[in-house]
């Protein structure tokens, strides 16, 4: 397994600079180490942190803390939880047995899994990492390269403590709420919301915002 996986972090591919994406290859959390070993840049600003968007990755929409991006004929909906990451929220593992694909991450001092879950013949994915994740449904073929991509994207967030917490200080965290509805088959459902249900929050509106 190890051998595998130093074998993964050395190939590179063009689109995300990760590891050579293998579609029959279902040990997923690979894509994910090789993703987090890669030094990692930023080219897009937001309110509150930046990020690296790979090329061939189109940014449909940008509401702060909602990111609309589209690769080939998916769509990625990432949602940056500023107010976990403030705080330093512990992560509240959402493991169920009916999962396709679960994995714990562990990396750099940062926590987060991957989850992948078989609906019919589609595959809903959510790879949450340093306090931002990413979901998408795609075919199984698919799952691998959109999940390097996911990762790179997530493993590149630089986040301003700073202008966060005048952020959550002036209320404007507050004052922009937005949920997408993202392509799913009938019945299906997303967890995609303004907050990470997977982080332990408290309510801390009315305690004062540490020192910086």
């Amino acid at each position: 397994m190890h051998k595998k996986i130093m074998i993964l972090l050395i190939a590179l591919i063009l689109l995300t600079g990760c590891v050579k994406i293998d579609d029959n290859d279902k040990i997923h959390a690979n894509y994910v180490v090789g993703c987090l070993g890669k030094r990692v840049f930023t080219n897009n600003v937001s309110l509150g942190y930046k990020y690296y968007l790979p090329k061939g990755v189109k940014k449909v929409n940008d509401y702060d803390y909602n990111q609309k991006f589209l690769v080939d004929d998916t769509f990625l909906y990432m949602f940056v939880d500023i107010n976990s990451y403030y705080y330093k929220s512990d992560l509240k593992v959402d493991k169920d047995n009916t999962d396709y694909y679960f994995q714990k991450i562990n990396y750099d001092g940062k926590y987060g899994y991957v989850k992948i879950i078989k609906e019919q013949e589609v595959y809903y994915t959510r790879v949450l990492y340093n306090y931002a994740k990413i979901e998408f449904y795609s075919d199984r073929s698919e799952i691998n390269k959109l999940l390097s991509i996911s990762t790179a994207i997530l493993n590149s967030i630089k986040y301003n403590k700073i202008v966060i917490g005048k952020v959550l200080d002036e209320s404007l965290g507050t004052s922009k709420e937005f949920s997408y509805s993202i392509d799913k088959p009938i019945d299906a459902s997303s967890n995609f919301s303004q907050y990470l249900e997977e982080y332990v929050t408290e309510d801390k509106s009315k305690e004062k915002l540490p020192d910086e």
